[in-house]
């Protein structure tokens, strides 16, 4: 009898950030949008932040793009994830995607390119909507990154 192999999913998309805190929803922002395009194989997946329990699951993918809110973008970025061995936090989250992305390299024999989707954040006060800066860039990130899945 011969073994089943495990078939990879194609695409997961992972918005991170508080929608209650204006541009750093910016990464729930783009996934709404992307929502809409119904692309086959893709996974989208929205969160305040991310968490160790994620990594099994983005190591079954194909390609994982996250999408984070980003002071250091004026305006967005679309680049293969970096992996440092130590890798620091720059941002508000408890773990960020460089950390978890290690953690499952560490942990599964995984082959998925993992990728970050920077997005210029101008304000991070209390707040449900964008920037007008923010949302341009969202919506740039947006038309990108549906090209890129299609």
């Amino acid at each position: 009898m011969k073994a089943a192999s495990i078939t990879k999913k194609h695409t997961c998309i992972v918005g991170i950030g508080n929608t209650l805190r204006s541009d750093d929803g910016a990464g729930a922002y783009v996934c709404r949008l992307l929502e809409n395009v119904n692309a086959a194989n893709v996974t989208i997946i929205t969160t305040h932040q991310l968490d160790i329990g994620m990594t099994e699951e983005l190591a079954n993918f194909e390609r994982v793009i996250f999408i984070d809110a980003s002071l250091d973008e004026d305006s967005f970025s679309l680049k293969p994830l970096e992996i440092e061995n130590n890798p620091a936090s720059s941002s508000s989250h408890q773990i960020n995607a460089g950390m978890l992305v290690s953690l499952a390299r560490q942990l599964y024999t995984t082959e998925t390119r993992f990728y970050i989707c920077a997005i210029g954040a101008h304000n991070l006060d209390i707040g449900n909507d964008l920037s007008e800066k923010t949302t341009i860039n969202a919506n740039e990130a947006a038309a990108l990154i549906t090209k890129w899945i299609l």
